[in-house]
């Protein structure tokens, strides 16, 4: 079974079920309402799906291309590492950097790190090997919920011209170009678009950068909502503290059953650590958001 995100969830409620979304302006949920109701709508529904289509639109200028780089100009610090490594890099990256863009040479760095730790335990527990990391959102997407000037603009300009897409608004446009932004999918009768950037994009600044723009009413990480293996890392003094969660059984819809492991890592020294004292160690809790923890120690 595919993963499943929280848009193709609310596209599906949307448009199967015809339940109206919460917090959308009254425009929008009348425009539903019609829809639903008046099948001589469809073709014009048709056309505004058109509309959705992906586009791919490139660089203003020469300037812009340098300034973000296409995700080949990663592959420097990808090769060789493992894609556990990568996803847990960017992970804690994200996490501790404030800037718009990360920092590649940052992520380089972690990622290897990362990458002979995880070996250092696989090698000494074999049976570890078969847990991975697991993405929690799609990579370098935002989806917007716009209001006001900035939807009607979003409306009627991004409509497959292929260039950046301009909508008068300076902020909006110029944080889009910082972003890398490439690719969009509107979505007049949801209110929203999909933004695609650059796999530079820090979407957690970015997310905040968006929200505090003038008709931005929300913008969100378009999560993954199955349950699943994982692993999660910190450091600390020197010291690395891993957690590797098995999970099977329906994850999908929440995974009945799950055992974590947890390790210590220092200077290539790995020690196990027993799962009661592992739940009263801070540095094990600091690996993951406090509203996960219980997941990992059930």
């Amino acid at each position: 079974m595919s993963r499943r995100s929280k848009l193709e969830v609310q596209l599906d409620h949307q448009f199967v079920s015809g339940r109206e979304l919460p917090n959308r302006p009254r425009r929008f949920q009348r425009g539903v309402r019609w829809w639903a109701s008046l099948p001589q709508l469809v073709p014009a529904v048709l056309s505004l799906l058109l509309v959705a289509l992906p586009t791919v639109i490139p660089p203003a200028n020469a300037e812009e291309a340098s300034e973000i780089p296409a995700a080949e100009a990663l592959a420097a610090w990808q090769g060789g590492v493992s894609s556990d490594a990568r996803m847990l890099a960017r992970r804690i990256h994200l996490g501790e950097s404030s800037a718009l863009l990360v920092n590649e040479q940052r992520l380089g760095e972690l990622a290897i790190e990362i990458d002979q730790v995880l070996e250092n335990i696989r090698n000494r527990y074999p049976e570890t090997a078969e847990v991975a990391a697991r993405s929690r959102f799609r990579p370098a997407t935002l989806l917007l919920t716009v209001e006001g000037g900035l939807f009607d603009a979003i409306a009627q300009r991004w409509n497959g011209a292929g260039r950046v897409p301009l909508t008068g608004f300076e902020e909006f446009d110029a944080l889009n170009s910082r972003l890398g932004l490439h690719a969009w999918e509107s979505m007049p009768l949801l209110a929203s678009v999909v933004m695609n950037f650059s796999e530079r994009a820090n979407l957690h600044v970015a997310r905040q950068a968006y929200l505090d723009l003038d008709g931005v009413v929300d913008a969100e990480l378009d999560v993954y909502l199955e349950d699943g293996p994982d692993i999660a890392v910190t450091s600390a003094s020197g010291r690395w503290f891993v957690m590797m969660r098995k999970a099977w059984g329906d994850c999908p819809s929440g995974c009945l059953h799950s055992r974590t492991s947890f390790f210590v890592v220092n200077h290539g020294h790995v020690e196990r650590v027993d799962g009661n004292r592992a739940e009263g160690m801070e540095e094990f809790r600091s690996a993951v958001p406090s509203r996960e923890w219980p997941r990992w120690i059930e």
